[in-house]
């Protein structure tokens, strides 16, 4: 199959490995416009095929998301699978073993240069504990991982993402915050 060259005026390559994911948070953007999402996925083996085809820019990488990308059942074979000349960073909720991750990703993999972390996790404090979360990004980091954290700025948890945000800055992660971008009441 032929190459897929990314034109020059793309700015983000998202890849939605699943769309399941292992919370139902109440703001989900996944869910604005349907009700229920698809929940086939496509097997390791012809994601790597499908994504091996794209030429992009070293500072346009591939972001692994969904739902959950870490719950697809081919996670670590993607991740360990796709041709190095392809910059891979991954959007996340955090909610898997960091012990197998570790074991499993060479941090060297997951790592660009990029003003914000290449391992984004999505703090979601109606279903996500803070402590919890922060010890494990405080793990990732100390194994070498490249790893923030992103609160959504939804008005029902705002204040509780700014009391999030400075308690991660006093323990030396990244925390930042992004606009809210669904309806409210």
């Amino acid at each position: 199959m032929k190459d897929i060259a990314i034109p020059k005026t793309y700015n983000y390559i998202a890849v939605f490995l699943t769309f399941g994911c292992n919370y139902r948070c109440s703001y989900c953007i996944n869910y604005f416009e349907v009700k229920k999402l698809p929940r086939g996925e496509i097997s390791g083996k012809d994601w790597v095929k499908g994504l091996n085809r794209l030429v992009s820019r070293d500072d346009l990488p591939i972001t692994l998301q969904g739902g959950e990308p870490t719950i697809h059942k081919d996670f670590y074979y993607i991740v360990n699978h796709i041709k190095p000349q392809l910059n891979i960073d991954i959007l996340t909720n955090l909610q898997f073993d960091t012990d197998e991750f570790i074991k499993n990703v060479d941090p060297k993999r997951i790592k660009r240069q990029a003003p914000y972390a290449s391992i984004r996790v999505s703090y979601h404090p109606e279903v996500m504990e803070l402590e919890e979360t922060s010890q494990k990004t405080l793990k990732m980091q100390d194994a070498g991982f490249s790893i923030g954290i992103w609160g959504v700025l939804h008005p029902k948890q705002e204040n509780e993402i700014l009391r999030a945000q400075e308690r991660c800055k006093r323990l030396g992660i990244d925390f930042r915050t992004k606009e809210f971008l669904g309806e409210y009441e």
